[in-house]
């Protein structure tokens, strides 16, 4: 029973150490970048051993790997939750999936600067690809029931595209809030990015064809 108990302890200081360094990595990362940031400071602001680090993540690229994975798991359920209560329309959508990457910036903060410091190492762009495609995916699942009435011929692609299309509109967004925080209208925004969303999606059957490989 007494080596059970111990044994349930180091699982449990093992799991709240890990929790410290993911936060403390988060936050530094977002803060300074993912290059500028070395495991001594992230260590230090965790309360921890430079050694606990390597012993729960292995390196510092599988730490971002996992920094990545868990704020992206709780962004994008997030929104699974969001367009499951909202409208039907495509602008409701993706109002309230702009609002969700607004109200908790870590997952497009981190994933900008990763995108934009570390173009040259392959396994920072690995994981940069890596969670953008699983972004594109989330956004696609989000908005395609919007896309119910489109002929089932391009029904596919123009879902596709629209998730293509809703990502550059929302990393727009982010900037723009980023950029102009204090003085930026979030609402005014938002109605001129969903407008500029629905006429590309009335426009869309002519969009389409013209975006298909030729045979």
């Amino acid at each position: 029973m007494e080596l059970d108990a111990d044994s349930d302890g180091r699982r449990a200081r093992g799991a709240a150490s890990r929790a410290a360094i993911l936060e403390a990595a988060t936050s530094l990362f977002c803060g300074h970048g993912y290059s500028a940031t070395g495991m001594s400071a992230i260590a230090t602001a965790a309360g921890v051993h430079s050694g606990s680090i390597y012993h729960a993540f292995g390196s510092k690229q599988r730490l971002l790997d996992a920094v990545m994975d868990s704020v992206a798991d709780r962004t994008f359920a997030a929104v699974d939750r969001v367009v499951v209560e909202t409208t039907s329309t495509l602008s409701g959508r993706l109002t309230d999936t702009a609002r969700v990457l607004v109200s908790d910036p870590d997952f497009l903060r981190l994933f900008l600067l990763l995108a934009l410091e570390r173009s040259d190492d392959a396994d920072v762009r690995m994981t940069v690809e890596r969670v953008r495609t699983r972004a594109r995916s989330v956004v696609v699942a989000a908005l395609e029931p919007t896309l119910a009435g489109l002929d089932p011929a391009i029904r596919d692609v123009a879902a596709d595209l629209v998730g293509r299309l809703a990502l550059i509109l929302l990393d727009g967004v982010f900037v723009s809030q980023q950029l102009d925080s204090e003085l930026a209208d979030l609402d005014a925004t938002l109605a001129l990015v969903t407008g500029v969303a629905d006429l590309a999606l009335s426009q869309l059957t002519a969009i389409v064809p013209a975006t298909q490989p030729p045979p």
